[in-house]
């Protein structure tokens, strides 16, 4: 810590220098405590950092995850939610239809491992769905077989046990293994097996259907069933669940209390040294603009020292999960969570220095520590 902090200073305190009056201040106290400094960016580096790697990672997967769903969606249109399966053979005897897949999503666990499965109709697969196959051919896929993702360590010819999701116990073999697991899920398994053991055995529909207008589809369709084509439906697809948004909440929060309580104790800490500053002839509005320039300082190191450490971890996570090492960062989020615990920064500050700067000068200096 302290060793950074005098390398950060040493940067920092350049402009601040130039600035004269309460900058020049902020520079010569951040340049003679170090440590103090350290203890301080230290949390605020910290949340910064937590708060960037949680948050991102789970945009890194979803950007990953709409990646793979655009590349490797063959089909013209999706019907759905909730498609009854005379729908889909209704679908299947429009003219010009080349292909329909019926999908149904669930989850399943072999060996203490969970994992996403979708459901898909065997027949005409190529013309909907390219899941990107390394190993095998989704061909022989059908009764007894499944297709898994890459980077599970399954390969084509074993055989995988697994309790689907009404507890059903099923042996399956192995016959592909494919690379968009994380736009099409871990598993894909013949739709009647997955509809059969799930809570929710209706799902949507992919249509191959490059010369039926939209309309004529429509018209087969019965009422609460929408129809959307190939941009429409990947347009603004978010596969994070609030759940998990709400969880990383939960974590960011205490290590804002933390950061905060850290900086009002550090300020807080320093009431004979403002008070001796006010005796010296600083105005009370002097003193808190060099606590201002003082912890935007801070918030600048902690801003860089935090964005560093974010991308260094995500650039790694994202290269395990996705086989990609960009990972997918909004810049409006960045610079939201920056902002943010600036601003925090500042009222942390701000606060105590006030009521600290409220007491008489003398009294505080004369007062024991």
């Amino acid at each position: 810590g302290p060793p950074l902090a005098r390398a950060a200073i040493a940067v920092v305190a350049v402009p601040l220098r130039a600035s004269r009056g309460t900058g020049e201040l902020a520079a010569a106290n951040l340049r003679t405590s170090a440590r103090r400094l350290a203890s301080v960016v230290t949390p605020l580096t910290l949340m910064i950092a937590m708060t960037g790697t949680l948050l991102f990672a789970q945009s890194t997967l979803t950007g990953a995850a709409e990646a793979q769903v655009r590349a490797g969606t063959a089909a013209d249109y999706r019907v759905g939610p909730a498609v009854p399966a005379a729908t889909a053979d209704a679908l299947r005897r429009v003219p010009g239809v080349r292909a329909v897949t019926q999908v149904v999503h669930s989850r399943v666990r072999a060996v203490d491992s969970p994992y996403s499965v979708q459901g898909v109709t065997p027949g005409g697969l190529r013309e909907t769905m390219d899941l990107d196959v390394r190993d095998g051919s989704l061909d022989r896929l059908g009764p007894g077989t499944v297709a898994v993702r890459d980077g599970i360590g399954m390969k084509v010819g074993d055989s995988v046990a697994f309790a689907l999701a009404d507890g059903t116990r099923v042996t399956e073999k192995v016959v592909a293994v494919y690379g968009r697991g994380l736009g099409f899920g871990d598993l894909t398994l013949p739709y009647d097996l997955v509809a059969a053991h799930s809570d929710s055995p209706l799902g949507t529909v992919l249509v191959s259907a490059p010369r039926v207008p939209a309309d004529t589809l429509r018209r087969v369709l019965p009422p609460g069933v929408s129809l959307a084509t190939r941009a429409e439906a990947n347009r603004g697809t978010d596969n994070a669940s609030a759940v998990n948004y709400l969880a990383l909440g939960l974590v960011v929060a205490f290590a804002g209390i933390a950061m905060v309580n850290t900086l009002a104790m550090a300020v807080a800490g320093r009431s004979r040294e403002l008070a001796l500053l006010r005796l010296a002839g600083a105005t009370r509005r002097q003193v808190l603009r060099m606590l201002r320039w003082e912890t935007l300082a801070v918030a600048l190191i902690g801003s860089v020292l935090g964005t560093v450490i974010t991308f260094w971890t995500l650039t790694s996570y994202s290269a395990g999960m996705t086989g990609d090492a960009t990972p997918h960062v909004p810049l409006p989020g960045l610079l939201a969570i920056l902002a943010a615990a600036t601003l925090l920064a500042l009222a942390a500050t701000a606060l105590p220095a006030r009521a600290a700067l409220r007491a008489d000068p003398t009294r505080t200096l004369a007062a024991r520590d």
